[in-house]
């Protein structure tokens, strides 16, 4: 056996090793349910989850971690298998998507709400009208309002019926929510209701100060729009132009992942990336 068969065994040896080494103290880290991967993993499993909730799916967030996991491992063993490399670059995204679609679908709905809540509230004054019970006023209103509001207000009412107080399960609805607008208007209307106002005179001065305040967010949000829809062209575009680049030539980029500087630039370039990500969202973050 010459010299460089011994230092290509021996080189194979030590990746095997290295491997077996990093799956056995994975495989003991989840083992281990207070070690930080099973905590961190958990914690994961618990944003995903509230976000679930929240939507209404009809899904859990255990549920989409382990799709995640097994999407993983199915691009790793394609990139291993195929000897392409591309797939890992689709392990980041896939590990980042499903928390991100949660949460765009979750920032979507509060603003659906949002735009109820100036509507409920007038349904609302007019029902208190012909009954004094807010109780009652407010079961009357989830029957007139659409999704996703009567949604909200029908978890708000089976709360009341299941023993919550009516106060807690308003003041669960705001937290649920988590909406400045949704919040002071069901503080306006625990407040009403305690001091013993003209809480429908209230609740109408109220819809109209919300309808004078969601224009004026409409507005802001009109002059933002072409800012985020070019940040999210520019964010997608290195991952176009990698994908673009690989159908033409898929040998052009193996530099990358071949060599030490490669590697280094592609660690420079997704930390860039990163940062101009969290940049453009910090700059668009217009607070009204």
């Amino acid at each position: 056996m010459s010299h460089e068969e011994v230092t290509q065994y021996l080189g194979y040896g030590g990746i095997a090793l290295v491997v077996l080494g990093a799956t056995l103290g994975l495989a003991m880290s989840i083992a281990d349910p207070k070690s930080v991967v099973r905590v961190l993993w958990k914690r994961y499993e618990m944003a995903l989850e509230a976000e679930v909730r929240f939507l209404f799916m009809q899904t859990t967030g255990a549920k989409i971690a382990r799709n995640q996991i097994f999407g993983a491992l199915a691009l790793a063993a394609a990139a291993f298998g195929l000897e392409d490399p591309i797939f890992l670059i689709l392990i980041p995204a896939l590990a980042l998507l499903p928390l991100y679609v949660l949460k765009r679908r979750h920032d979507e709905r509060v603003v659906k709400i949002e735009a109820q809540l100036d509507s409920w509230l007038l349904i609302l004054a007019n029902a208190l009208k012909a009954t004094p019970s807010l109780g009652e006023a407010v079961s009357a209103s989830a029957k007139i309002m659409r999704p996703p509001f009567s949604q909200e207000l029908d978890l708000l009412l089976k709360e009341v019926q299941l023993g919550t107080p009516f106060d807690q399960a308003v003041i669960n609805m705001s937290n649920r929510i988590g909406s400045r607008l949704v919040s002071g208007a069901l503080a306006t209307i625990l407040v009403g209701r305690t001091t013993g106002g003209e809480l429908p005179k209230i609740l109408e001065d109220s819809a109209a100060t919300l309808r004078e305040m969601q224009r004026l967010e409409g507005v802001v949000r009109t002059k933002t729009a072409e800012g985020k829809s070019q940040a999210y062209v520019l964010g997608a575009i290195p991952f176009v132009l990698i994908g673009a680049i690989h159908l033409i030539d898929p040998h052009w980029l193996r530099p990358l992942t071949e060599t030490t500087m490669g590697y280094g630039v592609i660690i420079v370039a997704t930390l860039l990336w990163v940062a101009a990500i969290f940049a453009a969202r910090k700059i668009l973050a217009v607070d009204v």
